[in-house]
């Protein structure tokens, strides 16, 4: 437990004579602390949207081949529709076609849900708040016992 407030690393006893040029060292000690360990969140946060977007980009890739293939399709469809005017050709390109326009639309489909379940920096912007609240003493930093904010309400994204 601090005995005094800035004493240091949290948990740290301190002297009972502190010096201002002491006092101001570990405040600006914790603040960088704090500042790292901010920017460490938001890499995190960065690299698992980086991934769902990686994914989303696959299924769009995917989605566009079996694209590509429709238009192939399509051609050789009309095509042969034009050629014979057969019902039994034209019919059977003609279901292959929708198949892979069917197939199409389920990966733009999935990969449009991907990017909506994004969530972008969320515990970033969260932790940030609180840490600009605690320095204008809008609320209390969490207790070293429970970690717990005292403001009532207030809660993580997420829970």
């Amino acid at each position: 437990m601090v005995d005094k407030p800035g004493g240091g690393q949290p948990g740290a006893s301190s002297g009972t004579d502190r010096s201002i040029g002491e006092l101001v060292s570990d405040a600006t000690d914790n603040l960088s602390r704090l500042v790292r360990l901010e920017i460490r969140l938001a890499k995190l946060e960065a690299k698992a949207d980086a991934t769902r977007i990686g994914k989303s980009v696959g299924e769009f890739l995917a989605a566009g081949v079996f694209l590509h293939l429709v238009a192939i399709l399509l051609s050789v469809t009309i095509a042969l529709g034009l050629m014979e005017l057969g019902l039994a050709a034209w019919a059977s390109f003609g279901i292959v076609t929708l198949f892979y326009l069917l197939v199409a639309a389920v990966f733009a489909l999935i990969a449009i849900a991907n990017l909506r379940r994004r969530q972008g920096l969320a515990r970033t912007a969260f932790t940030t708040s609180r840490l600009v609240s605690i320095l204008r003493r809008e609320i209390r930093p969490p207790r070293d016992d429970d970690g717990a904010v005292a403001v009532a309400g207030e809660t993580a994204p997420g829970k």
